[in-house]
Parts: C-alpha cells; sequence; structure tokens
C-alpha cells in the first residue's frame, strides 16, 4: 500500500500539520455534540412530557434491513479490489501528538455551497477496510430517510483520541466519490461528513501558497436543521428551538461538520440525550417582563380624548357645509339668515350674522356682503337683489280721425306699475293718415333695464265726408230790421259732432233795398266743407209793419196768463197750442205784409188767417223759450198752409191750431208719421218736403194728451 513518505522514510510535514489541525477538531466537536445531545435529550423530554406517550417497541421487533443501492464500479478498481483486500494492513494511523499553534490568520471570503475541487481520495487503511466490508455482510439495521442536514460539529461517530482522519497524498480531506489518484485501493467514502474548519494560512489574500505550508480551504457550507434540533450560535449558546425547517449560515470562527447523507440510521439514544426544554429555558437567562397595563391605559386615554374630538369635528364639517355663501333675490322681495343655511345646525345658538336683514332696501336692486359666523368661524356670504321683472302697464285705445293729432305717449297707456322709477316711449310711433285699425307700440322701461312693449289699439277714422246744413231759407226783410240768419239754421256732420258754421254777408247792403246772396259755409274736423246760398230781400217797410219788440210784449202778456211756474215746456207748449186755436178767430183775408204784423194782429185783434195763426203760436213759444220753426205746406194747388214745428224734449213734433171745417180739435206734438196718415172728409193737405226741416220724433205721445181739458194725463 503506498505511504505518504517521502524519500528518507519521514512523513512529509504538510501531512503531519493536516492530521494534527484534525484531531484538534474533532475533539472540540466531540464536546460541542456530547452538550448537543444534552440539549436534545432536554428537548425531548420536555416534548414527551407534553405530547401523549408512544407505545414502546417490542424488544422482539427488529428493523428490517435496509439495501443500500448497488453502484457501479469502475472496471479498472474492482480489478485492485481483491489485491487490497489480500494485502495486510501494515500501518494504522497515529494520533497526533503535536498540537498546531495559533496563527494570526487573516479572514477568508465566505463562500457559500461553493463545490471544493476535487481531489483523490487517500487510500483506505487495510483495518478500516476489513471493518467496513464486516459492516457491509452484516445485516443492516432500520434506516431513516432524513432531509439534508447540518448539525454544527456534531459527528455521530467521533474519531477516536489518537486516531487520524487519512488524508490523500495532497494532505487534503478525502472527497466523497473521488478516486484516488495514482492508486489501486478502491475509494473509500469518509461517512458522507466533510469538516469544515479553518487553518492557519501563512500567505496573504491572493498569493500562491508555498509548498512546504499546509493547505486546508474554509468552505462554509449551508446548514439545514431538523424541526427538532436547536442550532448554537458563535458563542456556543443555545438559541430558540426552530420548528420549521430554516436555512441558515454558520458563522465563519465556528467549524462545521456538513452531514450530507440520504440515508442514516434511526437511533433512539439521540432523542433521549436532547435536553428538554424546561432545561433549556432554565439554563436561559429570564428576560424581563414588561406590563401592559400603562400601555393600555395610555390607549383608553388616547381613545375617550380622540372620540369627542373626532365627534366635534364631524359636527363642525357637516354644519358647517350647510351655510350657502351666496343668495339672489327678485327686487320686492325679503330675506332672512335661514336662506343662507339650508338645514338645522346641530348648535344654533353659535350662529350669528352681522346684517340686519330688516334694514335692507329689498326695492333697490344692489349687492350687500356680509359675514355668516358659525362656531368662531367667519364665511363671507353675498346678498344680490336684482330686479328681472319688467314694468306692467294696460293700453288705452284711442278713436279718432285721420286729421287728428297723436295723443302723447302717456295718454295711451295706464296702471303702469314698477317698483322703480318707469320710462314710458313710443316704440313705433303709429301713422294715422290712411285710417283704419293701427296697433301702436309703447315701451315702458324701468331704471333696470327691464323692457315691456304694450299694444294700443288706435281706431282712426278717414272722414271724407261733408257736414249737412238744414233750415237755410230765403229771408224777406225791411230796410233797417235786424236780420237773424241762424234762426232755424243747423249743422250735421257724420263724424265732427261740432262741425263749423260761417255765414258770408259780403254781399249784402242792409240800408237799400234789394236781393242779395248770403253764403253758409260748414266745415268738419277733417276739412270737408259744405256751403248753401240763400236769398235775402229787403224792401221799405209798410205803414203797418209792427216792430218785434211789440210783438214779443204782447206775447209776454198772454203767456203769463195762460201759463203757470213749473210747467214743463210740454205743458206750456200744450197751453200756448190750445190758447191760439180757441181764442183767435179765422179770417180769410188778413194783413200778411210782415209776420210780426200777422202776430201782433193773432195777440191783440185776435184774428186772422193760417199765416196769423201759426204766427201768433210762434211769438208765445219764442215767449216762453220753447224752439220752433215754421213749415210751409209744399207744394200746394189753390192755397198755401203754415203750422208750428216745436222741439220738446229733443224731439220734434207737429203742431197747428188753424182751425179745420168739421173738426172742432187741434194737433199737438203730432209725429210726421202720424201727420201725414191723418185725413178728415177724404182731405189731408200736410204735404212739406221733409229734407229742409229736422227729422221727427218716431214714438207717439197722444195718449198723454187730454185734449178737452188741455192737460196731459
Amino acid at each position: 500500500m503506498p505511504d505518504n513518505r517521502n524519500n528518507q522514510g519521514r512523513r512529509h510535514p504538510n501531512v503531519r500539520s493536516a492530521d494534527s489541525a484534525v484531531v484538534k477538531a474533532v475533539e472540540h466537536q466531540a464536546a460541542l455534540e456530547r452538550q448537543a445531545q444534552q440539549r436534545q435529550e432536554q428537548a425531548r423530554m420536555a416534548k414527551n412530557q407534553a405530547m401523549p406517550q408512544r407505545m414502546p417497541r417490542p424488544a422482539n421487533v427488529t428493523r428490517p434491513q435496509y439495501q443500500r443501492p448497488a453502484q457501479a464500479m469502475p472496471q479498472r478498481q474492482a480489478q485492485a479490489m481483491p489485491q487490497r483486500q489480500a494485502q495486510p494492513m501494515t500501518r494504522q494511523a497515529q494520533p497526533m501528538q503535536r498540537q498546531a499553534q495559533p496563527v494570526q490568520r487573516q479572514p477568508q471570503p465566505q463562500i457559500l455551497r461553493q463545490q471544493m475541487p476535487q481531489r483523490p481520495v487517500q487510500a483506505m487503511p487495510q483495518r478500516q477496510g476489513q471493518q467496513m466490508l464486516q459492516r457491509q455482510a452484516q445485516p443492516q439495521p432500520l434506516m431513516q430517510q432524513r432531509p439534508r442536514q447540518t448539525i454544527p460539529m456534531n459527528v455521530r461517530q467521533p474519531i477516536p483520541q489518537g486516531q487520524a482522519q487519512p488524508l490523500n497524498t495532497r494532505g487534503q480531506m478525502p472527497q466523497p466519490g473521488v478516486q484516488q489518484a495514482n492508486t489501486d485501493m478502491p475509494a473509500f467514502y469518509v461517512s458522507t461528513r466533510q469538516l469544515n474548519t479553518r487553518m492557519p494560512v501563512p500567505h496573504r489574500p491572493g498569493e500562491a501558497p508555498d509548498a512546504n505550508s499546509p493547505v486546508v480551504r474554509s468552505v462554509p457550507q449551508t446548514i439545514t436543521a431538523p424541526r427538532h434540533v436547536a442550532p448554537l450560535n458563535a458563542e456556543h449558546k443555545q438559541l430558540e428551538p426552530v420548528m420549521d425547517e430554516v436555512q441558515y449560515e454558520e458563522p465563519e470562527e465556528d467549524g462545521i461538520v456538513e452531514v450530507d447523507s440520504e440515508y442514516e440510521e434511526f437511533d433512539d439514544s439521540e432523542e433521549e440525550k436532547r435536553p428538554s426544554r424546561k432545561a433549556r429555558k432554565q439554563k436561559e437567562p429570564k428576560q424581563k417582563k414588561h406590563s401592559a397595563v400603562p400601555l393600555l391605559v395610555l390607549l383608553l386615554l388616547v381613545i375617550l380624548l380622540a372620540i369627542p374630538a373626532v365627534w366635534a369635528i364631524t359636527v363642525y364639517n357637516e354644519d358647517t357645509d350647510l351655510i350657502v355663501t351666496e343668495n339672489t333675490i327678485e327686487a320686492g322681495t325679503s330675506a332672512d339668515l335661514g336662506m343662507y343655511i339650508k338645514g338645522d345646525p346641530k348648535f344654533p345658538q353659535y350662529v350669528s350674522c352681522n346684517l340686519d336683514f330688516n334694514t335692507v332696501n329689498y326695492v333697490l336692486p344692489q349687492t350687500i356682503r356680509f359675514t355668516v359666523r358659525m362656531y368662531g368661524t367667519n364665511f363671507p356670504c353675498v346678498l344680490q337683489i336684482v330686479d328681472t321683472t319688467p314694468p306692467t302697464a294696460e293700453p288705452v285705445p284711442h278713436e279718432m280721425f285721420s286729421v287728428d293729432k297723436i295723443p302723447p305717449v302717456e295718454e295711451c297707456v295706464k296702471n303702469v306699475y314698477d317698483l322703480n322709477d318707469v320710462t314710458v316711449k313710443w316704440a313705433q310711433e303709429p301713422d294715422i293718415s290712411g285710417g283704419g285699425n293701427i296697433i301702436a307700440k309703447v315701451s315702458v322701461t324701468d331704471s333696470s333695464g327691464n323692457e315691456t312693449i304694450i299694444d294700443v289699439p288706435f281706431n282712426v277714422t278717414k272722414d271724407s265726408v261733408a257736414p249737412v246744413i238744414d233750415g237755410t231759407k230765403d229771408i224777406e226783410a225791411f230796410v233797417g230790421d235786424s236780420i237773424t240768419y241762424r234762426k232755424d239754421v243747423t249743422v250735421t256732420d257724420d263724424l265732427d259732432p261740432n262741425p263749423k258754421l260761417e255765414i258770408d254777408t259780403s254781399k249784402v247792403k242792409i240800408s237799400e233795398a234789394g236781393t242779395y246772396e248770403v253764403i253758409y259755409r260748414a266745415t268738419d274736423f277733417s276739412g270737408n266743407l259744405t256751403e248753401v246760398t240763400i236769398k235775402l230781400t229787403l224792401t221799405k217797410k209798410p205803414k203797418s209793419y209792427v216792430d218785434p219788440a211789440t210783438v214779443e210784449k204782447e206775447a209776454k202778456k198772454v203767456l203769463d196768463k195762460i201759463t203757470k211756474p213749473g210747467m214743463s215746456d210740454m205743458e206750456k207748449a200744450l197751453q200756448i197750442t190750445w190758447w191760439v186755436r180757441y181764442n183767435v178767430n179765422y179770417v180769410a183775408k188778413a194783413d200778411n205784409s210782415s209776420w210780426t204784423r200777422a202776430a201782433y194782429d193773432g195777440l191783440v185783434k185776435r184774428q186772422g188767417n193760417c199765416y196769423n195763426f201759426a204766427m201768433t203760436a210762434k211769438a208765445l213759444f219764442d215767449a216762453a223759450g220753447i224752439e220752433n220753426m215754421i213749415i210751409t205746406r209744399e207744394p200746394f194747388i189753390y192755397h198755401g198752409h203754415y203750422w208750428n214745428y216745436i222741439n220738446i224734449d229733443g224731439e220734434w213734433y207737429h203742431c197747428d191750431s188753424t182751425p179745420r171745417k168739421k173738426y172742432n180739435s187741434y194737433f199737438f206734438m203730432y209725429t210726421t208719421k202720424e201727420l201725414k196718415n191723418f185725413w178728415h172728409n177724404g182731405w189731408n193737405g200736410y204735404n212739406f218736403k221733409e229734407e229742409k226741416y229736422p227729422k221727427s220724433a218716431t214714438t207717439s205721445v197722444q195718449k198723454k194728451i187730454n185734449y178737452a181739458a188741455h192737460k196731459l194725463k
């Protein structure tokens, strides 16, 4: 068997140094293993006390043998195997007497899970090889498959003191499964454990090692601790038990033996040697317990203080969200503080405002800024008073003529209402020249610019009809008499209630006898013109001429006798007609040179023909103040006739006091229709030109007259 000696028969110095270091490390690890076994036993006992006891294994029951799977052996190794077995063991490994001297070393970089370089395995001693073969031949106990685990410096079978671990030819630990170079001995496995320790390195990092220096590389290994093993720290103190599988790195100051075996023999003695949890706790220093009561009291105090603060903040946020900072109202309405708070605050007594809403002029459009104070916080607010309501007004309809002047615009509307000043003007001035129904536009605007358009209707009449002149006739007078041209003359118009009448007498010579033209001109408001021409005949006064004043004097004497104060015009007219009919005698021949002479003869002489009867009644109607005129029969064949036409209460009626043959009565207030329908002895005699006189009344009053008593019923 090859030896690790040099040519002079001495062991290589590197081999001696390595053996000494290995022995020292193994002894140290053995001591640590015993301590770990004691702690594990204590932990196992504590665990057994906490857990139900398991049934003991019967003594006659053996574990089934586990057959290690066969591995293919190289052909050369298989050939050399019998030779090695036949050769006797010539030398045993001697224990190292020398101890490794401590050397000041530099820290080496930590390499995790790094594979060491492959090194040849040293040849196994003959005695150890024989023991190995014997163990293989014996029945194997039950093997328990455990996960890869690393126990700090815990070797199942410690190397006895004085016996060194065999090294290879380089002085290194053999690698598992690596065949030794330049030897015929089979490869040997060092119980699948690798020693991880550090030796002094007499060279600096980065330098090549000396050939005479021992080289032992430190390979930090990753340790997988079992669930029931509590690993040690760098100071070899027990850590807390790890209930789950933990991966950790062992400090580089401690040597680590990595156990990398797939199958290990189950040994109950190790479980029994483990210290209990109670024993480990007794060895561990007790930690000082801190009471949690002060913390709980402090936490409760904080909670009690935080609850009111949170509630106050919540109330503040909720109530302040109720504030409305701006409101707009219409002019004429009012406002209050409630418009700026859209709900009910929790504490309304802490809500105030610096604005007195009762002193605000709500009619005037304006912007008011004030402050609402809630819970000590001021919120600026704005009150906008705007006028968006236009004024109101009513139109005033107008009826007018096309020639009229347009009235002022203020007279075209009424009932104008607005809170502020209002301006009225024409939005579109009407044109009434063409007549018809016209809508005029009137603008009513207030001071805020709000405008209302009022439609004013105009009924415009375009007048094209001239007025009508009635009662004109030729006049006969005496030279020197006063002539009344307007007597019995009337002017009417379809539209103009008061047409103008002008009489042109520029051609009349009042002091000379002759016939002259007198022109009557009537004009309405539209400018329509009507002209009528009459003839004025002036003659010298006859010797029998009576002055009108004398006639009027005589008429008043008679009127005073037949009337009483307080009589109506109808009663006075009835008494006049009755008196002339029964107090004047009819004669065929009379002086009809003038109406005054005829009236005078009737009043004084109390005789005359129909002309005298009519003129006598005329003088009495004039004295009584009753409007009247004389109607002449026309045309006539033999004789003319005259009767009176009076106006009572605005209506024209016919009166005739002249006696008729075989008719002992008179005609009082007959309408034209009644007069023309009267026939006596087959004769009427009341034909006249109706267009020359005002229209007669249409309502009969004959039922009201008592002709016999000449009174009204």
